[in-house]
């Protein structure tokens, strides 16, 4: 199934079952699809999407301790997003952390990001007065104004931030075991959000998968590492291996022979009786 979805999308087909359209359908209905979606493209959506039946999970579905969006949505998606299409520069007008104003910071955006984690709108930027490569939350800027650059200047700064970005990354290898060979569209589902790449070793039987992966997002990993559980294992990494390893003995301490350890929180009495 992965290698039929891969070539597929080599030659720029996609492909959508009944519960994706459906749940695209549900989608539009948000509040936020509006403003998210320029009117062309969201009623575009409406009429191909017009006889998918309706997913009414509120039926069966109880929301509780939702984390706090920010935006959903945010009215400069837009204009950064057309600023990021013609590379072009900005000056950004915006709050910093100590609640202070920076006003005619000088940037060339590149992309536009959310985090699921902090529910939030980001657009990372090259920054050339520094070097370096900035990360800022939507909400923060007051305003974004686009200026034109040079040529020269374009390729200079896609190249700077192309040699950064590559700075900061690093590679991890990750087995699934044969046995769960028939669940891998849900374990890459898992790092969906990374660049990857997947070998199948006919010898043994198993799929590896290269994530490429920032640095920085080393816990994320590690997170869905656990979460996989027996899964999958680590094959290259020293560090992360010893770091999944350290997990697994605390969860062995934690679990081994109540018996021995006793049960917290029962008299001797109540051990009889239980």
């Amino acid at each position: 199934n992965y290698q039929i979805m891969t070539r597929l999308n080599e030659t720029g087909l996609f492909t959508w079952t009944s519960q994706e359209r459906a749940w695209l359908r549900m989608m539009l209905n948000h509040t936020a699809a509006q403003e998210a979606l320029t009117p062309s493209t969201y009623h575009k959506l409406q009429d191909m999407l017009d006889d998918e039946p309706d997913m009414n999970l509120q039926e069966y579905l109880t929301e509780k301790a939702k984390s706090e969006e920010h935006s959903v949505s945010h009215p400069l998606l837009h204009p950064l997003r057309k600023i990021i299409m013609n590379q072009q520069a900005f000056r950004l007008t915006g709050h910093v952390r100590n609640g202070r104003i920076i006003q005619d910071q000088f940037g060339f955006p590149y992309k536009l990001e959310y985090s699921m984690v902090k529910k939030e709108w980001y657009v990372l930027w090259y920054a050339p007065r520094f070097g370096k490569l900035m990360s800022t939350k939507l909400r923060s800027i007051i305003t974004a104004e686009s200026e034109d650059l040079e040529p020269e200047n374009i390729s200079r700064y896609t190249e700077q931030i192309r040699y950064l970005s590559e700075k900061r990354k690093t590679t991890i290898t990750i087995e699934v075991l044969p046995e769960f060979n028939p669940e891998l569209s849900r374990i890459l589902y898992a790092f969906s959000c990374f660049e990857k790449q997947v070998k199948y070793v006919e010898a043994q039987h198993t799929y590896r998968i290269e994530l490429t992966i920032p640095r920085s997002e080393m816990d994320y990993v590690l997170s869905k590492m656990r979460f996989l559980g027996k899964r999958v294992r680590i094959v290259d990494n020293v560090v992360l291996r010893n770091r999944m390893s350290e997990t697994a003995a605390k969860v062995l301490a934690r679990y081994a022979a109540p018996e021995a350890q006793g049960e917290p929180g029962l008299t001797s009495e109540a051990k009889v009786s239980t």
